[in-house]
């Protein structure tokens, strides 16, 4: 049997796709930390409230604390949309990937197919051949 010629292709392919594989397992475990960040700033956000009764001090204080929050909050929520949006290319590249491993993986087994085909083939020939010459010298049975 012939090997299949795209074999190191095949391999180089199931190579890249389990290199996708893992890159999207890593955006996609930094995007949940982004999202669970952003939980986080909006909980401190939301506990983050101005006193009824303060000094001029207190009150400034509560003001920039409650501004801190604030701003850290976007900050998580701007990080987690850009971890999303890394997370939906690596899952496109990903499935890019998968593509051409899965091509190539049903022109492996179209191959093999052919390749057992033709060997059958052959088997069949050989057999007719030798029931042939059996018939031709009269020993159908012994």
């Amino acid at each position: 049997m012939r090997p299949f010629r795209l074999q190191s292709v095949a391999r180089l392919r199931q190579m890249e796709e389990e290199r996708a594989a893992a890159e999207l397992l890593r955006r996609r475990q930094f995007r949940r930390n982004a999202d669970l960040r952003t939980i986080q700033a909006d909980a401190a956000l939301g506990g983050a409230t101005l006193p009824t009764e303060a000094d001029v001090r207190g009150w400034q204080q509560a003001v920039a604390a409650r501004a801190a929050a604030s701003a850290a909050a976007v900050e998580a929520a701007t990080a987690a949309e850009l971890a999303s949006a890394d997370e939906d290319s690596a899952r496109t590249a990903w499935s890019a990937a998968r593509t051409r491993t899965t091509t190539l993986a049903k022109l492996a087994e179209r191959h093999r197919a052919a390749e057992l085909a033709e060997a059958n083939h052959a088997e069949q020939l050989v057999l007719d051949e030798m029931a042939s010459q059996r018939a031709q010298h009269g020993g159908g049975t012994r």
